[in-house]
């Protein structure tokens, strides 16, 4: 088991030494923007304090908070990028702020905590990469009680899609490629995108319902366990008549380490939790400390009275939000489709229901597990409809396809290439029956233009 972590490790970190990973991450002007913005904005929040960058890269977020007045930054690069990312804070002249340290986060020692941890942890749908463990692993361990996280808060958002353009431009491009039937290759299109999600741009059209909202995280205070694995039930009501394909998932996150909720103020003295009566230490941004003998009641009453509501942004600290949806401009993680084994017809206001459940790989830590289950309701637990990673076994991935040897990766996507069969049939019986149709009007005219009379003119709405 270690080795295959150490492995999917040694592959991740070996990835990121390449240029053009770094080149796309600070082209990405939504991506970039949004860290640069926040840290300009709110420099009096980075202005002498120690910054933490997990997962520094190029260093650009080292240098956006040197740039904003941070007295010391601990750039913690594994990959061979360190060794550019020296070179850049060099050529920069931020050598006497900016330390560059070539190891992984769990493995390096600082000589000191730090007050804010920045970091760009987010994969595709949020998860993907796993690199939030790195990030909660340097928080428990290196920042100071009244630090902050940025970002601050992330969520994921879900939504069933149609993708009807999509199947037509990947599987039916196979079946005449000039002149030859290539659908061997369509089977295994149709398969790789039943194991493993896409990556893709989507319009707004695409879109059959309102996204609802699947995890919401508040960094400062998720467990470990929170990230590792997800099981929710959503429901949805479509918006438009359409064929759902799958479910989208995208994310965003929130630049905001004001939000003040009494769910995220851990009431610690010591090492032991809290009872009515003892002294209670409130850090808060934008707040003095606080020393307060009242009663838990009471301090939930002063946290009412003191903020609007308990999601209230604490004043003079200026929020950003990196959104990844289809309706923000398109960043470089897009959006993630994960398809259903078969297509399903939706009609207006009809309502669904899925769970979804995510969770991390066994063996690569790096991947998640993705599994959708379209249920009756949300008390119902039948698998009706589900597709999932370790439904596709290493025995059968090579048997014929369609193939009937009842395994679930050969079952699903039988099912999808009969649906796909059923539903190209329909189109040709249709496309012969207009073909007659016009065979049979042509013949019509043809026999009154021989026998001296003119043919009909079309009739023109007045």
């Amino acid at each position: 088991m270690a080795d295959s972590v150490n492995h999917s490790d040694s592959e991740y970190f070996k990835s990121y030494g390449c240029l053009g990973v770094h080149e796309l991450m600070i082209k990405d002007k939504p991506r970039t923007e949004a860290y640069k913005e926040f840290l300009e904005k709110n420099y009096r929040l980075i202005k002498e304090k120690i910054v933490l960058d997990v997962g520094a890269g190029s260093g650009i977020l080292s240098l956006f908070a040197a740039r904003s007045g941070a007295k010391k930054v601990y750039a913690v690069e594994a990959s061979g990028a360190a060794t550019v990312c020296q070179e850049i804070v060099n050529r920069n002249r931020y050598e006497n702020v900016i330390s560059v340290i070539h190891g992984r986060i769990e493995d390096i020692e600082l000589p000191e905590k730090v007050d804010v941890i920045i970091s760009e942890w987010m994969g595709f749908y949020l998860l993907h990469e796993s690199m939030l463990d790195s990030v909660l692993f340097a928080r428990d361990k290196w920042l100071k009680s009244d630090g902050i996280i940025l970002p601050s808060h992330a969520a994921i958002y879900v939504c069933p899609v149609n993708m009807s353009e999509f199947c037509k431009e990947k599987f039916e491009f196979w079946e005449d490629v000039y002149g030859f039937d290539f659908t061997p290759f369509q089977e295994q299109n149709v398969a790789a995108h039943l194991q493993q999600p896409a990556v893709t741009t989507l319009k707004e059209t695409q879109l059959l319902s309102s996204a609802q909202c699947l995890v919401k995280y508040d960094l400062k205070i998720v467990c470990l366990s929170d990230v590792q694995e997800i099981e929710e039930k959503k429901t949805f009501t479509i918006t438009q008549g359409s064929i759902l394909h799958g479910f989208a998932a995208w994310f965003d996150v929130i630049f905001s380490p004001g939000v003040c909720t009494k769910s995220n103020i851990v009431l610690k003295q010591g090492d032991g939790d809290i009872t009515n009566g003892d002294t209670k230490d409130i850090n808060l941004i934008g707040c003095e400390d606080v020393k307060d003998n009242s009663s838990h009641t009471e301090l939930d009453n002063r946290l009412e009275s003191e903020f609007i509501d308990k999601d209230t942004v604490l004043k003079d600290v200026n929020s950003v939000t990196l959104d990844t949806s289809p309706f923000a401009p398109e960043t470089h993680w897009k959006q993630t489709v994960c398809f259903l084994p078969v297509t399903i017809a939706v009609e207006k206001d009809e309502t669904i229901f899925c769970k979804f459940s995510l969770c991390q790989g066994d063996e690569n830590k790096r991947h998640y597990n993705i599994s959708l289950q379209m249920l009756e309701s949300l008390e119902d637990t039948d698998e009706e409809l589900e597709t999932d990673d370790d439904d596709f076994d290493e025995d059968v991935s090579r048997h014929p396809m369609p193939c009937d040897c009842g395994a679930g990766r050969c079952r699903i996507i039988s099912a999808l290439m009969e649906k796909y069969d059923q539903e190209q049939s329909e189109l040709e019986i249709e496309a012969e029956f207009v073909d007659v149709s016009a065979e049979v009007q042509a013949a019509h005219s043809l026999d009154k233009e021989s026998s001296g009379l003119e043919p009909e003119s079309p009739a023109v709405d007045e």
